[in-house]
């Protein structure tokens, strides 16, 4: 199965904010600031969501897709690793 940039792309800027908007919005009302744990949490809660969704309007919900584009939405938005090359 081939990775598309396009599709992680769409997931990042689902709901017009971003999931790294998302992510900022709730540790900042929640004031989690210096907890990376429970801000690894939110990240990962938010990446699976967003992915769902994404997935699901899209009419192509399985569990494979939402684990798979998930762990990469997660690691794009926490920065942990970059899967496509910024240009």
């Amino acid at each position: 199965m081939t990775i598309s940039p396009e599709i992680v792309l769409a997931i990042m800027a689902i709901l017009g904010i971003g999931v790294i908007g998302i992510i900022e919005l709730i540790k900042r009302i929640f004031k989690t600031e210096g907890k990376a744990t429970i801000n690894f949490i939110i990240a990962g809660i938010v990446s699976l969501g967003s992915t769902a969704f994404y997935f699901y309007q899209a009419g192509d919900l399985t569990l494979w897709n939402v684990v798979l584009y998930g762990a990469i939405v997660f690691g794009e938005a926490t920065g942990l690793y970059h899967v496509f090359r910024k240009a």
